[in-house]
C-alpha cells in the first residue's frame, strides 16, 4: 500500500510540472505532451513494442547509447527488464537530459518496478554536429525519433560512427517523414533535415555503414507507424 501511495505521489508531481509548462512554437525537439510515466505494465510494454525495442537482445556487461534520449524514460524502463549495462542517456538539450530529471526519472520506474537496477546510467550532452560519446566503445547506439531534427546528418552520422566498436550496431527508429510543405517549412525554420526515410539510408550508408535489417510496425493506426533499421559498420 505504501508503495502504491508513494507512486501516486511521484506521479502527481510529475504532472504538476508538467502542466505548469508552456508550450510554444519555439522548436523544441521535446514531445509537446512531454515524456510518459506510467505504471502499468500494460502501458510500459507497449511502449517498448511500439517502438520495436522487445525485439533488441541486450546482453549483461554490454554498453549502450541512446541519442536524442530526452529524459531517460526509455532507459528506465528498458531497466526493468534488462540488467548490467552501461547506458549513456545523450541529448542536446540540457533542460532535460541533466543528472536532476534523469535521477527523478530512473527512481519513478525503479519504485514501479519494485526492486533496483543493476544498469549504470552516464549523462551526456552533444551538440548538432558531435555526440560527444567516447569513441570505439559502444555495441549498441539508439536513435529514436530523432533522425529528422539532425541539422547535419552526415557530420553527425560520421560520429556516431566513430562511437562504435567494429561489430556495433546502430539503429534508427522513427516515423516516415512526407515531402511536403510542412516539411519544407521545418527545414527552412529550424534548420532540421527533416529526411524522407529513402535519404536518411542513403546518409547513413555513405557514412559507412550497411544495412542490414528494415522493418516496419503495422500493428498500429496512421501515420506513426515507425521504421526500424538496423545498421552496421561497413568493412573495406
Amino acid at each position: 500500500m505504501f508503495l502504491r501511495i508513494r507512486i501516486l505521489l511521484i506521479t502527481l508531481s510529475f504532472l504538476i510540472l508538467l502542466g505548469c509548462m508552456t508550450q510554444d512554437d519555439s522548436g523544441s525537439m521535446q514531445p509537446i505532451d512531454g515524456y510518459p510515466f506510467v505504471t502499468s505494465m500494460e502501458e510500459i510494454n507497449g511502449i517498448l513494442k511500439y517502438r520495436g525495442l522487445d525485439t533488441i537482445e541486450f546482453r549483461k556487461g554490454e554498453i549502450i547509447a541512446d541519442i536524442g534520449a530526452g529524459n531517460g524514460y526509455i532507459e528506465a524502463i528498458l531497466s526493468m527488464f534488462h540488467d548490467s549495462l552501461i547506458i549513456y542517456i545523450q541529448d542536446i538539450d540540457t533542460s532535460v537530459c541533466n543528472h536532476s530529471v534523469i535521477n527523478e526519472v530512473v527512481d519513478f520506474y525503479k519504485e514501479v518496478n519494485g526492486r533496483p537496477f543493476t544498469n549504470k546510467f552516464i549523462v551526456v550532452n552533444g551538440t548538432d554536429t558531435d555526440t560527444n560519446l567516447p569513441d570505439s566503445i559502444f555495441d549498441k547506439i539508439l536513435m529514436i525519433w530523432t533522425y529528422s531534427y539532425l541539422k547535419k546528418p552526415r557530420v553527425f552520422i560520421k560520429d556516431v560512427r566513430d562511437n562504435l566498436k567494429e561489430d556495433g550496431l546502430f539503429y534508427v527508429i522513427n516515423p516516415t517523414q512526407d515531402e511536403d510543405e510542412y516539411t519544407k517549412s521545418l527545414r527552412q525554420k529550424y534548420g532540421w533535415n527533416a529526411s524522407p526515410l529513402e535519404n536518411q539510408i542513403t546518409d547513413i550508408i555513405d557514412c559507412g555503414f550497411e544495412l542490414i535489417r528494415i522493418s516496419r510496425n503495422y500493428d498500429v493506426d496512421g501515420y506513426n507507424q515507425p521504421y526500424f533499421m538496423v545498421f552496421k559498420k561497413k568493412t573495406d
